[in-house]
C-alpha cells in the first residue's frame, strides 16, 4: 500500500492512483504547501502491491542517450506560443491520423488540469507555458483506454507526469507517443490559487485569463500578464518583478520531489523533450530574432518519426548540450531555498498578506550580475542585428 511519509518520495504524477484495482487511493491536498499526494484507505486494500510498482520515485528508469537535438521553429504558430510553436504542429500530425491529444490547460476558475483534445481549436487551450502542477485526474486510466481502441495518444506534461505515465502503460506503448519540457520543477496549486485569490484583492475584480510568457515585450523579455472582469483590464509585469514568478524561478515554491527529481536526466521515457532555446545566438543566429525558438531533443525512433511529419520552415541539426544550456535542472537536481520552510510556514498564518509575504521572499540578483545580464542581452541585439 502506497504510504507518503516522505514529501520528497512523492512527485504527484497520479500513477498509484489510477492502476489500484479498488479504487482506495485519493489525491489530497496537504495543508503545509498546498502540493496533492495520494491516499489509500486501508481498510478497501487488498495489498496486492500494484501501486508500488508504477510508482516512478520508487523504482526510477535509467537515464537514456538522445539521438539528436534540433533547433525548430514553425511560424504559423509561433507567436502564440512560448517559444518556437512546435507543440501544435505536433498535435496537429496526430489529429490528422485521428489520434487524440492530452496537455494541460488553464479552466474558468484558474484551475490548471489536463485534458484531451480532438480538434485543432480544443489544442489551442493548451498552448503556452503553466508554472503550476496540473490535476491529472483520471488522465491515465483514459490514455489507457484510447490506445486499447486504437486509437493514437499523443502526451505531453511534465518529465515526472510523462514518468508515471509510462510505469502506469508498462511495456506495450503501441500507439503512445509522450512528450516532456526541459523543466526545473513545478510550484504547487495551492500556492498558486492563494495568489490568485491576492491578485484579484488587489485589482478589486475576478481574474479571468493569465499568460505566464506573453511575447509582447518579445521572447527573452516576456511578462507576466493577468486579465480581470469588472471592470474589464488587463496587467503586464515582467516576470522577474512579479513575486509567484520570481519565487518559481528563484526555486521557492517547487515540489518537495523537484529538488531530487526521478525523471530528470533522460529517464523520463519521453520520445521528445521540447524546451526554450535560449542559446539561439550561438546555435541557430538564423532563428534570433526575440521571436521564439524551441530546442527539440529526440530520445527515441517513434519522436523521430513524429517530428519528421511537421511542417517547421526551420529544423536544423544541433548540439543536445546547446538544448540544455540555460535551462536550469535539466540534468542536475537543484538545491533547497535555505528559507523555504520559512516562506511556507508564513502562508499559513492566519490574515497574511499573501503578495506582501512572496514580495517580502524575492532575492534580487546583485548589481553586477543585473549588468551582466543587461550586457549579454544587448551583446545578443547586435549580433542579431549583424547577422541581418
Amino acid at each position: 500500500m502506497i504510504e507518503i511519509t516522505d514529501k520528497k518520495m512523492c512527485c504527484g504524477c497520479t500513477a498509484c492512483v489510477n492502476i489500484c484495482p479498488v479504487q482506495c487511493i485519493v489525491m489530497r491536498r496537504d495543508r503545509d504547501e498546498g502540493f496533492d499526494y495520494p491516499v489509500a484507505n486501508p481498510d478497501i486494500c487488498i495489498g496486492c502491491g500494484r501501486c508500488e510498482s508504477v510508482c516512478p520515485v520508487l523504482s526510477p528508469a535509467s537515464p537514456t542517450d538522445p539521438l539528436v537535438a534540433y533547433a525548430v521553429r514553425n511560424e504559423e504558430n509561433v507567436k502564440g506560443s512560448s517559444s518556437g510553436g512546435i507543440f501544435p504542429a505536433l498535435a496537429e500530425a496526430v489529429l490528422a491520423d485521428g489520434g487524440i491529444v492530452f496537455g494541460a490547460v488553464m479552466e474558468g476558475d484558474m484551475k490548471v488540469g489536463h485534458t484531451e483534445a480532438e480538434t485543432m481549436e480544443e489544442v489551442q487551450r493548451m498552448r503556452g507555458s503553466k508554472y503550476v502542477q496540473s490535476d491529472l485526474y483520471s488522465v491515465f486510466a483514459d490514455v489507457r483506454e484510447y490506445l486499447e481502441s486504437g486509437r493514437k495518444v499523443l502526451f505531453t506534461g511534465t518529465p515526472c507526469q510523462v514518468a508515471g505515465l509510462n510505469k502506469y502503460i508498462g511495456n506495450n506503448r503501441e500507439g503512445l507517443m509522450t512528450v516532456d519540457v526541459a523543466c526545473h520543477g513545478v510550484p504547487g496549486p495551492g500556492v498558486w490559487e492563494q495568489y490568485v485569490k491576492a491578485l484579484e484583492k488587489r485589482h478589486g475584480a475576478r481574474m479571468r485569463a493569465t499568460s505566464f510568457r506573453d511575447k509582447s515585450k518579445g521572447w527573452r523579455h516576456y511578462v507576466f500578464r493577468t486579465t480581470y472582469s469588472s471592470p474589464d483590464k488587463e496587467v503586464s509585469v515582467k516576470a522577474a518583478a512579479d513575486p509567484y514568478m520570481a519565487l518559481f524561478m528563484q526555486d521557492m515554491t517547487l515540489r518537495p520531489s523537484c529538488y531530487s527529481c526521478p525523471a530528470r536526466h533522460g529517464r523520463s521515457g519521453s520520445d521528445l523533450t521540447l524546451s526554450d532555446l535560449w542559446s539561439v545566438a550561438e546555435a541557430a543566429p538564423d532563428l534570433n530574432d526575440d521571436r521564439g525558438a524551441s530546442g527539440v531533443i529526440v530520445n527515441t525512433e517513434r519522436g523521430s518519426a513524429l517530428l519528421e511529419r511537421i511542417h517547421a520552415e526551420t529544423k536544423q541539426p544541433i548540439t543536445v548540450d546547446a538544448v540544455t544550456k540555460d535551462n536550469g535542472g535539466f540534468a542536475e537536481s537543484i538545491a533547497v531555498p535555505e528559507k523555504r520552510d520559512e516562506f511556507f510556514a508564513g502562508l499559513k498564518v492566519a490574515g497574511v498578506d499573501v503578495y506582501e509575504h512572496m514580495k517580502s521572499y524575492v532575492v534580487k540578483k546583485p548589481l553586477y550580475k543585473r549588468i551582466s545580464r543587461c550586457l549579454r542581452s544587448s551583446l545578443v541585439e547586435m549580433k542579431r542585428k549583424i547577422v541581418k
